[in-house]
């Protein structure tokens, strides 16, 4: 009887040592590939939008006024100490199929605005990413900021970017965030008797998904 009783109290003794391992193995950050370097390549299918405060003389208010369109390309290469890569590193965007909802705008954007006949995409050449964790995160909220050389309307500038990404083991989602007046890139602001007001800043937003891959 006495031996009974010590096997019934060992048989649910756990096993920690389990335990800490599979739990260590979750928490391990992403490390980068044999040559020292991690790639965040973002879905194609990521959308890309402008939004711009505007009125026009047959609405009662002013309103935002959003266009969408896709990323066709898209990836952020680090080397082994978490810096970008700005020879391997682009995102590229197709503005020649903005679409918002009026026809009209579409075609006078193509057309006059951004002349994406001429300039059909934006892109993005990331040099420096500050504030975000490394080696690279595999969980959690992270908001980081993404300077770097942004080319639209024929024209190449500096643009800041704040990006605000969750991370589940090798998925990232988020948006990423800019804002500039037309202005900066040359842009033809539209001048038309039926509109009211049009603000001079035009706010930028990539909603994206991503797949870390080392």
């Amino acid at each position: 009887e006495i031996e009974n009783s010590t096997q019934d109290v060992a048989t649910p003794t756990p096993t920690p040592k389990v335990s800490t391992e599979e739990s260590q193995i979750k928490e391990e950050p992403i490390k980068a590939n044999v040559n020292g370097k991690l790639s965040v390549d973002i879905d194609p299918n990521s959308i890309a939008r402008y939004i711009v405060y505007e009125q026009l003389v047959r609405w009662a208010s002013p309103k935002d006024v959003v266009g969408e369109t896709k990323v066709t390309e898209g990836k952020l290469v680090f080397d082994k100490d978490g810096d970008v890569i700005p020879e391997e590193s682009i995102i590229i965007v197709d503005l020649k199929n903005l679409k918002s909802d009026s026809n009209k705008r579409d075609d006078y954007i193509k057309r006059s605005a951004l002349e994406s006949n001429k300039y059909p995409e934006g892109i993005f050449i990331p040099e420096t990413i500050q504030g975000l964790e490394w080696p690279f995160p595999t969980e959690g909220d992270h908001t980081f900021t993404m300077l770097g050389d942004m080319t639209v309307h024929g024209i190449t500038k500096p643009v800041e970017w704040t990006v605000e990404a969750n991370v589940v083991n090798q998925e990232v989602k988020g948006k990423a965030s800019t804002k500039f007046d037309f202005s900066y890139f040359d842009i033809n602001k539209p001048d038309l008797k039926f509109i009211l007001i049009l603000d001079d800043e035009l706010r930028i937003e990539l909603d994206f998904t991503a797949t870390v891959n080392s």
